[in-house]
């Protein structure tokens, strides 16, 4: 059975995901003297490591789900699920900005939905078909 359409484009979205985070590691790490200026809420170190991190594992995801691999389709809701449950502490514990708060209807209703998407998409009967094979 060839890859579903809705998974090659979760993929290229998870590869999307870990380009920006790659993207992240490499600004961070060029412009770390400002970073270490500034009064963050984490050092810099915590925020090119965090990024580096979540590229490696969406890149490693995006991957296996281009291949179809099964662990891919298991592993993609839990990191998924885990890079959220990131963003949110991160912002609860860490945001001071207004903006943060005023956004937050906006984002919890976007990251629900990325949540309903990529479950519910990864634990159709047609796409669990398509990765035991």
């Amino acid at each position: 059975m060839p890859r579903p359409r809705s998974v090659t484009l979760l993929a290229v979205v998870i590869a999307g995901i870990a380009g920006i985070n790659a993207l992240g590691v490499v600004t961070a790490i060029r412009r770390y003297t400002v970073l270490r200026e500034l009064p963050l809420s984490v050092s810099p170190a915590y925020l090119v490591l965090s990024s580096a991190v979540w590229a490696v594992v969406f890149t490693a995801l995006a991957l296996g789900l281009w291949r179809c691999k099964h662990w891919a389709r298991l592993g993609t809701p839990l990191a998924w699920t885990l890079y959220v449950a990131q963003t949110w502490v991160e912002r609860l514990v860490l945001g001071r900005s207004n903006f943060a708060r005023e956004a937050f209807p906006f984002h919890l209703a976007l990251h629900l939905a990325g949540l309903a998407l990529v479950w519910g998409l990864l634990l159709r009967r047609k796409i669990r078909q398509a990765f035991a094979e």
